[in-house]
């Protein structure tokens, strides 16, 4: 039996690119122990982002819960406490593992992929021919990370 994960996302695009990442071979093969489901909010804060991500989970039983959020929008909220009130929404969520992205997901997969500004379908089909680039790349470890602890925890 495979374990449970939502990869939960801002929004649709978004969620479109990490299916696209999640379903890389690279990354099936090292989460082959795990069976993954998607939804996504609909943009806005981080606070509502994560009240609709545990609205989304209610009733239901994740081993892991992943939320992808920008930083950017923390940062514009809250511009002198946003270190501050990123640790108290991680306090306040703690059942759900936050995936903090560097100011936006954009500028993730570029910072990942290299190169200029692309639309997110451009982005995906780049994300399938770059595999080493996200393997090798902090944002892989991001999320590779929680996966591979829990799976440990769970075993």
């Amino acid at each position: 039996m495979k374990y449970s994960c939502l990869v939960f996302s801002e929004g649709r695009k978004d969620k479109i690119f990490l299916i696209a990442l999640i379903d890389l071979d690279k990354f099936k093969y090292h989460t082959k122990k795990w069976a993954f489901n998607y939804d996504n909010a609909s943009g806005s804060s981080p606070k509502t982002i994560l009240g609709q991500c545990r609205k989304t989970t209610l009733g239901k039983n994740y081993d892991l819960i992943l939320c992808f959020i920008d930083l950017d929008k923390l940062k514009s909220d809250y511009p002198k406490e946003w270190r501050e009130e990123k640790k108290r929404l991680e306090v306040a969520y703690s059942n759900i593992t936050i995936i903090w992205q560097i100011n936006n997901a954009e500028d993730e997969y570029k910072k990942v992929l290299g190169g200029q500004r692309r639309s997110k379908h451009k982005l995906d089909k780049l994300s399938k021919q770059k595999v080493n680039e996200f393997i090798n790349s902090a944002f892989w470890e991001r999320i590779l990370k929680p996966i591979k602890d829990k799976e440990q925890e769970l075993d």
